[in-house]
């Protein structure tokens, strides 16, 4: 009998391994995300390829960062969230130039840092909340900023837009509707939305740098869900 359920045993682990792969749930296939901008799924993706324009630096003497704690996708836990631009390492007010054509959304240039103790608390309620609020984010972490909308003049596949944050001041005139062509300067790197600017000194000066691609199934980041390895190299082809 014993010989009988071992034999029994041997078949069943033996059919077992036998089951083909393609019934498996795991694809023995990784996709190469190699020049991709973001990539969603299979349906939701840009590639450099699908650019009809190139964008210029915004800080001009100044590189997409090989650090990734300065690019998208890093950690950001002070605040509960994720980072989901790119910190150029430009000092205080040094020109931030449009890095292509469009139409102002927003230009908060009398925008003020609240005080520290207001600061700390907003980011106390992130932490309640377990993700930073988009109130929080945009009216208060990002300072004072600019948003340009570009349609689709980058990719005909998304809408896209720029923001430009923690400003130290913004170009005299720049109203929501100007239109302000590439290269033209927007304003002056500073601090403001952080806590540096909530402590009202001048330390921690940089741009904090966006781009969005809006479509009907969403807003996507530069960056999204791009490996580490490739970041860095998948964003500089966006730029000139």
């Amino acid at each position: 009998m014993k010989t009988k359920y071992l034999y029994m045993f041997i078949l069943l682990f033996l059919g077992g391994c036998a089951v083909p792969t393609s019934s498996l749930s795991v694809t023995d296939e990784i996709l190469d995300k190699e020049g991709y901008l973001f990539y969603q799924n299979e349906e939701v993706f840009l590639h450099a390829s699908e650019l009809k324009n190139k964008l210029i630096l915004p800080a001009e003497e100044y590189l997409v960062p090989d650090y990734l704690n300065l690019l998208p996708n890093a950690k950001r836990g002070y605040r509960s969230g994720y980072h989901m631009g790119i910190d150029f390492s430009a000092p205080l007010n040094y020109p931030i130039r449009a890095s292509y054509a469009g139409v102002i959304i927003r230009s908060n240039a009398y925008q003020q840092d609240v005080d520290i103790e207001t600061y700390n608390s907003f980011l106390d309620m992130a932490a309640q909340v377990g993700k930073t609020p988009d109130d929080i984010y945009n009216f208060i972490l990002l300072g004072r900023s600019v948003v340009i909308d570009h349609g689709y003049s980058i990719t005909d596949k998304y809408r896209t837009i720029t923001v430009y944050s923690h400003l130290s001041s913004i170009v005299d005139g720049l109203v929501p509707g100007s239109i302000v062509e590439q290269g033209e300067v927007i304003g002056f790197s500073g601090n403001t939305g952080t806590s540096s600017g909530a402590l009202k000194n001048e330390k921690g000066a940089h741009l904090h740098w966006e781009i969005f691609f809006d479509d009907a199934s969403g807003r996507y980041f530069l960056g999204q869900n791009i490996p580490s390895d490739l970041l860095k190299n998948n964003i500089e082809l966006m730029f000139r």
